[in-house]
């Protein structure tokens, strides 16, 4: 299972908050899939693929797990 996430560059991300998103994901990710790998880079639109990831409650699971991931900052300290 993958998991590739593609933010946006024109949001100005700087690349220690793409590292930190990423290791923080990918903590949380593995804690649930063990042999997930995450990938995460910057491109020209926001974007996640999850090749592998065929059952629909998995999806949501990881769909959930991102969001919960990006609202809650306390990652970035």
């Amino acid at each position: 299972m993958r998991i590739e996430i593609m933010l946006v560059k024109n949001q100005k991300t700087s690349q220690s908050v793409v590292d930190a998103f990423r290791e923080e994901v990918d903590k949380r990710v593995i804690a649930l899939f063990p042999n997930a790998v995450v990938q995460v880079r910057q491109g020209s639109y926001n974007k996640i693929e999850m090749p592998g990831v065929e059952v629909d409650e998995d999806r949501r699971r990881l769909n959930d797990l991102l969001q919960n991931v990006w609202a809650d900052d306390s990652w970035l300290h």
